[in-house]
């Protein structure tokens, strides 16, 4: 990763490159300390991001989420994300450093933040250390690897004046934070292979273990902390390669100590890591809480004061319930009411009595269970319990509705069994239309005969329960399922939902619950089933969660006003709206330096022209470049490029909705490119200037006057047009049409407020 240290220990007297070393007190021996370098880094990227922080004083773009998130935290309450949950604990950790208690949700883009007393100042300044730490940590990482001061320089300074990085660094968001992870784990990867030397020792385990200690914070971070995975994994299975060469003269028992250490360090620990975090995220989120409908009801009922664990009792025949869609609320209901001999698109009816999905429940919204089996000890089951007998709990059990169980449902307030036949519903022609019959329809029977599944259900001995139990109502005949959505039927309806036979009965959309059994009071009974809630172990509910985080990530594919496509990424062609304020024509557009941006893609085409026309030369024996110049830029530079790439490439292979601030990972690289060809193209002496430690004094700084006119350009235009962005980095300005259309440098850029 680093010019190769091996050459230092092989040839006395020579430094890092293999350049000869002066004698000491010759001139030009560490006569520059770049202390100086970092220290301008250090300042000047602490201002770029704390700079006015408390503006806008308005929840700005995924904050609406992420805060949202850190108040659950606070609150104690089970939320659900994609994502897994060390970023937004640590935003947690944040609030309750300073004392913040969750109040405020965080529901909407432009909320205010100091009337309803939230100290967002603080969240965001906690935040915003993660963002200032990043320009230090590419410094760090490209001087450790063998660059020059100023090209290390070079490549902080292009990081602290990019704009996204900057707006997404200094509010209550997740991306700095995973990136500084990300570089984390670059850096100390880097220090642990310049220790191949000294293997086993204390530094050298120090820095393997700190390696995979980040690489578990990055993947718990965001699942997109795969690629840092795999970019390590790939130079570790580099090094292992060069490891195994029987010339180096290992032996298979000191290479099984190599690959067990690397095994251990970077794919236990972080693994380990990453349960650890899921474990303190339940530890931490025991009540009952927004995301609580996503998981099964086994999930659900661990939860503090969730209703299922508060009111799950068993369903039994002859009980009047009230079903319940998961996904939509509204409850099943019926009334005398027909369907229309004809609907608008001309299509004729049944004209059969209406079953519908009304958002609230009434008499017409109960339904009476009825086996298909034993009427008559059912009748006397019934009439037992209208006379208020007490009837043993054996007899009870007899009559509990089970997984499987073939049904009748009877609508209690019109004495109608609920059927489903073949005529097209009243809005999806596809679909079976719901109606009712008469309960002495002999010849309709059939078509009222439903089978209750339940969801998770692994026998038909499963008990159906109130709230807890997810199933579905299957046709025995048809074998459609009872659905609903969300489009409402015309006024004859009542403006109420739909209800029909899916013919996909699998569809999680076809999901219900019995929310209540009328008239039902706690008994013993009923108490002593509470206690007796099935626990779910960690493993259970942490595979769960998993489960679900991947699903409902790749179901991330709905239309976005401000989505890209990764192909226009390095090119920035458009940003993202993250806030705006239509009063004082102020916004924030994220949108990364287009100079940098534009550099770092030219950077990136000249570093592979540049080695394809090394490797030509090198085919026909002609040396352009000392030899270690060009084991450095395979190598070093080699893995800058591959990391580009890994954190890159794999976003063309995702179907979801993707954006901006999904390169901001590779542009960090494409940086680090930049300030590494500068060195190649720019440094004639390139050993001469190399650094072996961030810390280590230079040398020399630059090779020449044009080297320096190079580098002070580069920087300056950064710079300035950083601060010609500025006003939507920041929000902090009011720009009038003609300042938005200077700004406009393309015109796929959709700023506000042109006009």
């Amino acid at each position: 990763m680093s010019v190769d240290e091996a050459q230092v220990k092989k040839r006395p007297g020579k430094d890092a490159a293999g350049a000869q070393q002066p004698a000491k007190g010759h001139h030009g021996v560490a006569v520059v300390d770049p202390a100086y370098a970092f220290a301008a880094v250090t300042l000047l990227s602490f201002l770029t991001r704390y700079w006015k922080i408390w503006d806008p004083a308005q929840v700005v773009f995924d904050e609406v989420h992420f805060g949202k998130f850190a108040s659950y935290y606070l609150r104690r309450q089970y939320y659900f994300d994609v994502h897994p949950p060390l970023a937004k604990m640590l935003i947690a950790l944040g609030g309750w450093l300073i004392g913040y208690d969750g109040h405020f949700l965080f529901e909407k883009i432009g909320m205010e933040y100091v009337s309803n007393g939230v100290p967002y100042i603080m969240l965001r300044g906690w935040v915003a250390i993660f963002g200032f730490a990043l320009p230090l940590l590419v410094y760090m990482i490209m001087a450790e690897s063998g660059y020059s001061v100023v090209a290390s320089l070079l490549a902080a300074l292009l990081v602290t004046f990019d704009n996204a990085l900057v707006t997404q660094g200094r509010l209550i968001l997740l991306d700095n934070i995973m990136i500084f992870f990300m570089l984390a784990a670059v850096y100390s990867y880097i220090k642990f292979f310049k220790l191949r030397y000294k293997a086993f020792s204390t530094q050298w385990w120090t820095w393997l273990l700190s390696t995979g200690a980040m690489l578990g914070c990055v993947v718990s971070c965001k699942l997109v902390g795969l690629f840092t995975i795999t970019l390590i994994g790939v130079a570790v299975l580099y090094d292992l390669w060069r490891i195994i060469d029987i010339r180096r003269g290992t032996t298979m028992a000191q290479f099984a100590r190599h690959f067990v250490a690397r095994a251990l360090a970077l794919i236990a620990v972080p693994f380990v890591l990453y349960l650890g975090f899921f474990y303190v995220h339940f530890a931490v989120l025991t009540h009952t809480g927004p995301g609580d409908a996503y998981h099964s009801s086994e999930f659900q009922m661990q939860l503090i004061d969730n209703p299922m664990t508060k009111s799950s009792f068993d369903v039994h025949y002859g009980d009047q319930v009230l079903f319940k869609h998961r996904d939509s609320g509204v409850y099943l209901d019926s009334t005398a009411a027909r369907y229309p001999l004809r609907y608008e698109d001309q299509r004729v009816s049944s004209q059969g009595q209406q079953v519908t999905g009304s958002p609230d429940y009434s008499n017409s919204s109960y339904w009476v269970i009825k086996p298909t089996r034993d009427y008559e000890a059912f009748a006397e089951f019934v009439a037992r319990r209208q006379a208020g007998e007490e009837i043993p709990k054996e007899d009870l059990d007899r009559w509990v509705v089970h997984n499987t169980d073939l049904v009748q449902i009877e609508h209690a307030d019109t004495h109608t069994n609920l059927r489903t036949h073949d005529v097209a519903s009243p809005l999806t022609a596809t679909n079976m239309e719901f109606t009712t019959i008469a309960l002495n329809d002999t010849e309709a029977f059939e078509d009222s005969v439903w089978q209750i599944k339940i969801d998770g259900a692994n026998s038909n001995t499963t008990v159906l329960k109130t709230t807890s139990s997810f199933m579905r109502v299957v046709s025995h005949k048809y074998g459609v399922g009872m659905w609903t959505h969300g489009k409402k039927l015309p006024e004859w309806g009542h403006g109420h939902q739909e209800i029909n036979g899916n013919k996909k009965p699998e569809e999680k959309t076809n999901i219900w619950t019995v929310a209540e059994i009328r008239g039902h009071t706690d008994s013993d009974e009923d108490q002593e089933a509470l206690k007796k809630v099935p626990r779910l172990g960690f493993f259970a509910k942490y595979a769960e969660l998993q489960g679900l985080m991947i699903k409902h990530n790749n179901a991330l594919t709905s239309v976005h006003p401000f989505q890209s496509e990764p192909i226009t990424w390095p090119l920035l062609t458009r940003g993202i709206s993250f806030w705006t304020n239509s009063t004082d024509k102020k916004q924030i557009y994220l949108l990364g330096n287009p100079l940098g941006w534009w550099l770092s893609d030219c950077a990136l085409f000249a570093y592979v022209v540049a080695m394809v026309g090394l490797e030509l030369f090198d085919r026909r024996n002609i040396e352009v470049v000392d030899g270690v110049v060009r084991r450095h830029m395979a190598r070093s530079t080699g893995f800058i490029a591959f990391a580009w790439f890994i954190h890159y490439f794999p976003f063309f292979l995702m179907g979801r909705s993707l954006f901006l601030h999904h390169y901001l990972p590779a542009s960090i690289f494409a940086y680090m490119m930049l300030g590494a060809c500068f060195q190649f193209f720019c440094f004639p002496e390139y050993q001469r200037f190399a650094l072996r430690r961030w810390t280590d004094k230079a040398r020399a700084l630059l090779p020449s006057s044009a080297a320096a006119v190079i580098f002070v350009a580069v920087v300056a235009a950064q710079a300035a047009v950083f601060v010609f962005f500025a006003p939507i980095t920041y929000g902090t300005a009011s720009l009038t049409p003609e300042g938005i259309a200077s700004r406009k440098w393309l015109p796929s850029y959709d700023l506000h407020f042109q006009k």
